[in-house]
């Protein structure tokens, strides 16, 4: 299980046997599941001309509460895997569904990342599910993954990511005065900071292929994802300057849009790179 900050398309979901549990996302006083009342089509077309910037609000423990009581019916173990709890209360919602159900198996788990990163985590748990690892088990592998996870991205407007602060003023303020964009990345705690500085997006796409490209280190397992929020063009141009890198060369590098998950967070024309290696 794990929730739609993953970006896991409802195809790929069923296919996998993950169970999806939405987020909120909110225009004003109205307040969408996602990809549930509001698909990324209708988020896009909103965020681009609705009045009102929008925000993203926790799922309920009762949504978890639901999917936990129906696996929990069928005989089966839960391993749930969260968006950072440093970047959503997300996880505070789905513990507290699971204190419900004291004899049950239920794990949950701190991914420490979102969206692309999150994506290659739930694929890797549910693989290793289809080969008939237990919860415990894929707690224990995705420990192991979680550490080797990065993400760098950059964002060409700092207001959304301020607004909502996932960034601090002072960042982008220092940044605006010396004309400088921050490349941001995931700590180990899943917490947003800033990992270089560059002096222009051109500049910062390639400062994503070279951070990228030292992480992957020429192993055979790597895999990349690159997430943008409406930003196609530039989503392109980086897999391809990844993609020259020596060390990055066999790498496995997917491409998708995101959802609400980033884009009420950095606004339209952010790009990253989450990689597992």
């Amino acid at each position: 299980m794990t929730d739609s900050t993953a970006d896991l398309d409802p195809a790929l979901a069923s296919e996998l046997g993950v169970d999806v549990v939405p987020l909120y996302v909110n225009f004003g006083t109205q307040s969408f599941l996602d990809r549930v009342e509001i698909t990324r089509e209708e988020f896009y077309r909103r965020l681009a001309h609705d009045g009102s910037l929008p925000t993203t609000s926790q799922a309920p423990a009762a949504a978890y509460a639901e999917l936990f009581a129906r696996r929990i019916e069928e005989g089966r173990e839960v391993v749930c895997l969260s968006i950072s709890a440093q970047l959503s209360g997300t996880i505070n919602a789905a513990t507290a569904a699971a204190a419900q159900f004291p004899g049950a198996t239920i794990r949950i788990f701190d991914s420490r990342t979102v969206s692309g990163g999150l994506w290659l985590l739930v694929r890797a748990a549910a693989a290793e599910a289809q080969r008939g690892g237990d919860a415990d088990g894929i707690v224990r592998r995705l420990e192991e993954m979680r550490a080797r996870q990065a993400l760098f991205a950059a964002i060409p407007d700092l207001s959304h990511v301020v607004r909502t602060g996932r960034i601090s003023k002072t960042m982008a303020m220092v940044g605006g005065m010396m004309k400088v964009l921050p490349i941001l990345g995931l700590n180990e705690e899943g917490k947003v900071v800033e990992r270089a500085r560059v002096r222009t997006f051109d500049r910062a796409l390639d400062a994503l292929a070279d951070l990228t490209a030292a992480r992957l280190a020429h192993t055979e397992r790597a895999h990349a994802v690159v997430v943008h929020a409406r930003a196609a063009e530039s989503a392109a141009k980086l897999r391809e300057r990844l993609l020259q890198r020596d060390a990055a060369a066999k790498a496995k590098i997917d491409v998708f849009e995101t959802g609400p998950a980033i884009a009420v967070h950095a606004g339209i024309g952010a790009v990253g790179i989450f990689s597992l290696y």
